[in-house]
């Protein structure tokens, strides 16, 4: 195992310095530099690359305590605005057959948080440099409302929680199994996404039932509407929640940074209902900038991350073998 993770790490960093070099060269090129001085800001520039990003800061409540694992209960939470009534009336439908028992998180709507407030919680620098965009309304009160159910989760008793936003589809009696298998093999996972974008290009850990495996991700993929989570990668999200820098989906599922396994389910066994958005606001928001060079070195430290953790985590997972 420990010449597993050496190997792992070995090719990490040097898939990494070649990546650097590639990329300064391809800027080099496309901004014709011709110069010793520009040249050499062109690498510069990938220096990053070569350290491991420090995307977050501790928390302000990083001194707060929970209660440790308890019984193993289980429980699931609604992510739910008090208006959005029709919503929770579809959603409660899957949920009241699961046979979990349930509670609502009244989430926050984003339109009614003023703006000095957005501003004492987000780092506004920061998410304009990795997205070229200011955050929006709808996606702070988004990341709020998960950070809520964190929060409540912690406070119970419960060893796991299943956390729906309240636009989650799925199939009850498949989701159940789902998650009693997944309940089992408790040891080869932390987060488990049920409701995710992107390929991924998934790698199999484990069997599921009905045909499904747990799965790696070498690349990324996100959503929140639906994913089963434990105590401790719970606490890690909320240690390191502020300042907000980006949206929910990619920070819970950026798992390097908080040392945790984050899997999916494949095929995937939650959709997202197709409905008008709660979250998106105006495109007024994107920047108009032509080039950034910290949203670039943002999207490879990612990319590069995703594919070697990801790899790491699936060799770990299997180390152990089905269970």
């Amino acid at each position: 195992m420990k010449r597993i993770r050496a190997l792992t790490f070995a090719t990490y960093y040097l898939l990494i310095i070649a990546v650097a070099i590639f990329g300064a060269r391809m800027l080099v090129i496309f901004l014709n530099l011709t110069s010793c001085g520009g040249k050499t800001l062109a690498h510069l520039l990938f220096l990053p690359l070569l350290l491991h990003p420090q995307l977050f800061r501790n928390s302000r409540n990083s001194h707060m305590k929970f209660r440790e694992y308890s019984n193993g209960k289980i429980i699931a939470y609604v992510l739910n605005m008090d208006k959005a009534t029709a919503r929770l009336k579809d959603v409660m439908t899957g949920i009241s057959r699961l046979g979990l028992p349930f509670e609502r998180i009244s989430a926050i709507d984003g339109s009614l948080l003023s703006k000095k407030y957005i501003e004492s919680i987000a780092d506004m620098e920061t998410y304009k440099k990795y997205f070229r965009m200011l955050p929006e309304v709808g996606t702070i009160g988004c990341a709020l409302s998960h950070e809520k159910a964190w929060r409540k989760f912690l406070e119970s008793d419960n060893e796991f929680a299943v956390i729906f936003e309240d636009d989650a589809c799925f199939a009850p009696h498949e989701l159940y199994e789902t998650i009693n298998s997944l309940v089992r093999k408790k040891n080869l996972w932390d987060v488990v996404g049920f409701e995710l974008n992107h390929h991924g290009h998934p790698l199999k850990i484990a069997s599921l039932p009905n045909g499904k495996f747990l799965a790696a991700y070498l690349t990324d993929v996100r959503h929140a509407s639906c994913y089963l989570i434990n105590r401790s990668a719970a606490r890690k999200l909320l240690e390191k929640f502020y300042p907000i820098k980006m949206p929910v989906d990619h920070y819970y599922t950026a798992f390097w940074e908080f040392n945790f396994k984050f899997a999916g389910v494949e095929p995937r066994i939650v959709k997202q209902k197709s409905q008008p958005s709660q979250i998106k606001s105006s495109s007024d928001l994107v920047l108009k900038s032509t080039i950034c060079a910290a949203n670039v070195i943002y999207k490879i430290q990612r990319a590069v991350l995703q594919l070697m953790y990801g790899f790491f985590y699936f060799l770990l997972g299997n180390s152990y073998g089905e269970e």
